[in-house]
């Protein structure tokens, strides 16, 4: 439905707006409550929860089944297969739109944004650092794509009334480690390494394990003659853990290896299903994109978010105002057709 929406112009200025127009109160309201107990309620077993959603959970947000029922179920979604990975990183993407808009890019830390009124119509002033010291400049919108939490926020808002300030929430620390090596197979029950037949390994939600998922990687164009690693081999594989791993830990993962590359992170959101949405407009026409991620963090997720506050910032400006935040849109676009 959004895509279609968003063709036809509409936008919305609240996430819970965006997730009525498609699924109605039921889908705010799966901002509200965790993914187990939506999933116990329509006769998923207590141990389908346990041994699989779990499991998928853990190796995409690195939470339990307590995190809110969409995330859950966008999680879900991505774990059924037929998801896309752009060669050579999906940061591309980022690098490729940017490239196509020819926007003026100013390579600067942005540092704050203070409020100000030229003719009656508020005008902000955006400041930041890059490598020759301080510098501002003033723009008529401005959209901010970085968290406003506290434990990522380092910006300053001023001159606005009510202040704006940090949003609760705190984002989940992740670690990526991409292993040379070969695979301990004995320490998954298989003694002979031959024999091992998985290339992707989840875990459950169980006390004291020290990684989340781990898979065997391989390129993302496969070419006809390509062969997947053996089991025996020595492979790539990606380990996904909350901790980095010591030594020992890759010990019992690994019998040797010949390289370890580590990335630190904070990947996404730390869900809780109480807590409410950030808005997506903080002033007349200061927008917040990333408070989507609170919904469900994805890259389709913040592709949607996008296109909605580039809409909403045209209508607002516009004073389009029948393209904001309407009702029964289904009905609306078939009319348009």
């Amino acid at each position: 439905r959004i895509y279609k929406y968003q063709a036809y112009g509409y936008a919305f200025s609240s996430l819970e707006e965006l997730l009525r127009s498609l699924g109605g109160e039921a889908f705010v309201n799966m901002t509200q409550r965790s993914v187990a107990e939506s999933l116990l309620e329509v006769g998923v077993t207590q141990r389908f929860v346990d041994d699989v959603i779990a499991a998928v959970l853990r190796s995409s947000y690195g939470q339990s089944v307590l995190v809110p029922a969409f995330a859950g179920a966008m999680s879900l979604a991505g774990a059924q297969g037929s998801t896309w990975a752009v060669e050579g990183g999906n940061k591309l993407v980022c690098s490729g739109l940017l490239k196509l808009t020819k926007a003026n890019v100013i390579p600067a830390r942005v540092t704050g944004v203070s409020l100000h009124s030229s003719e009656g119509r508020a005008l902000y002033q955006v400041h930041y650092e890059d490598g020759e010291g301080q510098g501002s400049g003033f723009y008529d919108m401005v959209v901010l794509t970085a968290p406003l939490h506290p434990s990522k926020s380092n910006f300053t808002f001023q001159n606005f009334e009510p202040p704006i300030t940090d949003f609760p929430g705190a984002f989940q620390p992740s670690v990526t480690s991409v292993v040379h090596g070969y695979l301990n197979s004995s320490y998954f029950g298989f003694p002979d390494p031959k024999l091992f037949p998985f290339a992707s390994i989840l875990t459950t939600d169980t006390p004291n394990l020290f990684f989340n998922a781990m898979d065997n990687i391989c390129p993302v164009n496969i070419s006809s003659a390509f062969r997947r690693k053996q089991p025996q081999e020595a492979a790539v594989w990606r380990v996904l853990s909350q901790q980095p791993l010591d030594k020992q830990q890759l010990k019992t993962l690994f019998r040797s290896y010949y390289s370890v590359q580590v990335t630190e992170w904070q990947a996404y959101p730390h869900y809780d299903a109480a807590k409410s949405l950030p808005p997506i407009v903080l002033h007349d026409n200061l927008f917040y994109l990333s408070s989507v991620e609170w919904v469900a963090s994805s890259m389709e997720m913040v592709a949607v978010a996008a296109k909605n506050v580039a809409l909403l910032a045209y209508n607002r400006w516009y004073q389009d105002l029948e393209k904001i935040d309407q009702k029964d849109l289904m009905h609306k676009v078939k009319t348009e057709l």
